[in-house]
């Protein structure tokens, strides 16, 4: 029997979460996630998060996902175990390969070229794999050198580590990553016939590197046209698809339709939901922009859903 679909919310622009916390807190949504992007007129992401921490005591807490390219691996260790700590375990790690252009050389990052930015992303859970168990023992790769032996403390609340999510909306090279190293799949936007697709060479990936692919879990993040109609739903994907191949998105990983937008009633989304359970996905994430929407969603769908 197939656990139940979990429903967790992203917000692009969390500042406006600060004075709502708490509620958010009470809610049935299962993880609370918010983006990473250095051009993105927010607060710092993992900073927040080290604040949302203090402010709740339930729902996970994580990024969907930090851009691997515009970060080093020593600090985001330091980070993520801060909030994994501060939360008492419930920090969770979606990285990517980064895609946007905005967020290299205007703020003095150099964007590799995609096989380059798959690479950095592998080196940079390898190293954070090692740091989280307490020591590293040196790293020679192309993106970095770490000499001689270094202790690492203190060391995340949850073992081996806090999970490590790879965002990807294709099979490909950062989907045999994601099968070597990660412990879930995030997809953005797709459609469930989209995300089955994918699975296949997940599997493939996941077997080449002696894993059972049952231990990568599937998640898909998704937008909402709350009272939409079929046609309304439509033109929010492709909205927003027109939006991320402007910054930067390649049109093969954004070929988004209405089947991975959440509209109508809570009644229709629940059975939209439903198509992705049976697909494989084991939990959704639903972009928000304010708390009336977080409110309404609530009700609407997450607590029938986790009631059931």
């Amino acid at each position: 029997m197939k656990p139940p679909l979990k429903i967790s919310i992203i917000a692009t622009a969390q500042d406006w979460m600060n004075e709502h916390l708490e509620a958010v807190d009470n809610t049935a949504f299962h993880t609370l996630y918010i983006a990473d992007h250095p051009s993105f007129a927010t607060t710092d992401s993992w900073t927040w998060l080290a604040y949302a921490a203090a402010r709740t005591n339930r729902i996970r807490l994580g990024t969907h996902v930090t851009g691997a390219s515009f970060h080093h691996p020593t600090r985001l260790a330091k980070q993520v175990t801060t909030v994994d700590n501060l939360s008492g375990g419930r920090a969770v790690l979606g990285m990517g390969t980064g895609y946007e252009v905005q967020d290299y050389k205007p703020y003095g990052y150099e964007m590799p070229s995609f096989r380059g930015r798959v690479d950095y992303l592998e080196e940079m859970i390898i190293i954070l794999k090692a740091l989280f168990s307490g020591r590293i023992d040196g790293f020679s790769g192309e993106y970095f050198d770490y000499k001689g032996t270094a202790d690492f403390a203190p060391l995340p609340a949850q073992k081996p580590h806090p999970p490590i999510m790879v965002g990807l909306n294709r099979a490909g090279l950062a989907l045999k990553v994601a099968g070597h190293h990660a412990d879930a799949i995030n997809t953005w936007q797709l459609s469930p016939s989209q995300v089955s697709e994918i699975l296949g060479p997940l599997a493939d990936a996941c077997g080449a590197a002696g894993r059972d692919p049952s231990d990568v879990a599937i998640t898909c993040d998704v937008v909402m046209a709350r009272g939409a109609d079929k046609s309304g739903a439509k033109e929010l994907a492709h909205q927003i698809r027109d939006m991320a191949r402007g910054w930067g998105r390649d049109n093969s990983v954004t070929d988004w339709n209405e089947d991975g937008v959440l509209f109508g009633d809570g009644d229709s989304m629940r059975a939209q939901l439903d198509a992705f359970a049976e697909v494989g996905a084991t939990e959704v994430t639903v972009a928000v922009s304010d708390i009336e929407d977080v409110l309404w969603l609530d009700d609407a769908v997450a607590k029938p859903l986790s009631a059931a």
